[in-house]
């Protein structure tokens, strides 16, 4: 049996957090040698994950360029 106060409520639908704009990171354990770590630690010591991201993305980017080029 049913009061009639169902139907006065409205679906309420989750909204979410939706698409991220950014592409998702995985997450990977690395062993780097230590005078890589250390570089990393002297030149950039606030940013040496996005920094390493960084190179090896240009590196890629580089290595499939040349690919492609010749």
């Amino acid at each position: 049996m049913t009061t009639g106060i169902e139907f006065l409520k409205p679906d309420k639908k989750r909204k979410g957090r939706g698409p991220g704009k950014k592409p998702t990171l995985h997450y990977m354990s690395l062993r780097l040698p230590k005078e890589v770590l250390d570089y990393f630690a002297q030149h950039h010591p606030h940013s040496k994950q996005a920094k390493i991201r960084e190179i090896l993305a240009d590196y890629i980017n580089h290595e499939t360029k040349e690919k492609h080029n010749g």
